[in-house]
């Protein structure tokens, strides 16, 4: 079977009403389907990159505020920080370190006294 097409016979869709159209019904129907499918992949795919883009931004935001706690968190640590903060309490820095002072019980010293 030879057939001759010209494109005036395509465009005018003579193609789908003759005897052997079933080929080309079946090989429309085909690349229907495989359209659908790429166009459903490419909206799954655009979904996922707004997700992870919207991830990435609020990684950045995370870690730009661990930085800026981290840096708040050093610099209450330095000991210029620290001695204003008691300074400002009404306390007084301590020159020497504090001593621990015993108590013995009332039982020890009556008998140490004997």
């Amino acid at each position: 079977m030879k057939t001759n097409f010209s494109i005036k016979d395509i465009l005018k869709g003579k193609f789908l009403v003759k005897k052997d159209a079933y080929r080309s019904w079946n090989f429309i129907v085909f690349i229907t389907i495989l359209s659908l499918i790429s166009i459903t992949s490419s909206h799954i795919m655009d979904r996922k990159i707004r997700k992870i883009t919207k991830i990435s931004e609020e990684i950045k935001e995370l870690k730009s505020e661990y930085a800026d706690l981290h840096s708040k968190y050093m610099q209450m640590q330095l000991a210029s920080v620290l001695n204003r903060l008691v300074n400002i309490n009404g306390l007084k820095h301590l020159d020497e370190p504090p001593y621990e002072l015993i108590l013995e019980e009332k039982k020890e010293m009556d008998t140490r006294k004997k």
